[in-house]
């Protein structure tokens, strides 16, 4: 619904600005403002999205936004401050979200495991989520059960998901990795079924030695299937720019398959 709304918001406009810069009928109306005004809304929304706030992005929503409205009230008598003067003095926003990503956002935003009942009594686990938006993500340092989805997203930096040191419980698992500008890692063990789709930006992209590289967009997909295998794992790997790495390497010595 979201979505929906923002592409018809940005659908009437572009039209209405279409119409008056082409000549086909002068409205009379100065609709940079209002583009970028709603330009700001869509970016807040973004940077509260999934449960937790981007800084980053709150402060680029905010100057953005910011422009957009007092370029509206400017035009309207209703402030002495213009758009202009937004864009001239608000960019501090940026340095003071780029600050607080910086001291907060290091931390991963995790949301963990909980339980969620339903009306005729039965009950089930959730996905396991983790979120950081700038520094390193390591997953799998330490042994660690694999028994439900994982999602992993990050804005910028590093990212490691090492499945060979998870003891993965039979049937169907899928783990799912976004990440903004960086590298993705991840190392996926022998003995299981796996079904891996990744895809990038621009930057390198190798899958079990399979490369590609280019900068208009690229995926890879393999599937394989291990003899006797009671559990299948289901790997989704989206990267903007940078380069993503897929290894398939043996159990470590002490983990159970």
């Amino acid at each position: 619904m979201k979505r929906r709304l923002w592409g018809i918001i940005f659908l009437i406009l572009g039209v209405l600005v279409l119409i008056q810069v082409t000549g086909v009928y002068e409205l009379g109306l100065s609709f940079w403002p209002v583009v970028l005004f709603f330009l700001g809304l869509v970016i807040l929304w973004e940077s509260i999205d999934h449960g937790f706030i981007s800084w980053i992005t709150l402060g680029l929503g905010l100057w953005v936004g910011g422009i957009g409205l007092f370029g509206i009230l400017s035009n309207a008598g209703a402030s002495t401050l213009t758009g202009s003067d937004i864009a001239r003095y608000g960019w501090p926003l940026l340095l003071v979200g780029i600050g607080l990503s910086i001291l907060i956002g290091e931390k991963a935003c995790f949301v963990g495991r909980y339980w969620s009942g339903s009306e005729d009594g039965e009950a089930s686990w959730k996905t396991n989520r983790s979120m950081r938006h700038i520094g390193d993500l390591y997953h799998g340092r330490t042994a660690w059960v694999l028994d439900q989805d994982q999602e992993f997203y990050h804005g910028i930096g590093d990212v490691v998901i090492d499945l060979t040191t998870a003891e993965i419980m039979p049937g169907s698992h899928r783990v799912f990795v976004k990440a903004g500008i960086g590298e993705i890692t991840i190392r996926v063990p022998d003995g299981v079924n796996l079904d891996i789709e990744t895809s990038v930006g621009i930057g390198e992209l190798d899958l079990f030695g399979e490369q590609r590289s280019g900068f208009t967009g690229f995926s890879l997909h393999r599937v394989v299937n291990a003899d006797g295998a009671e559990a299948t794992v289901k790997i989704e790997s989206k990267l903007g720019i940078g380069d993503t790495k897929v290894l398939y390497m043996p159990v470590p010595p002490g983990v159970s398959r």
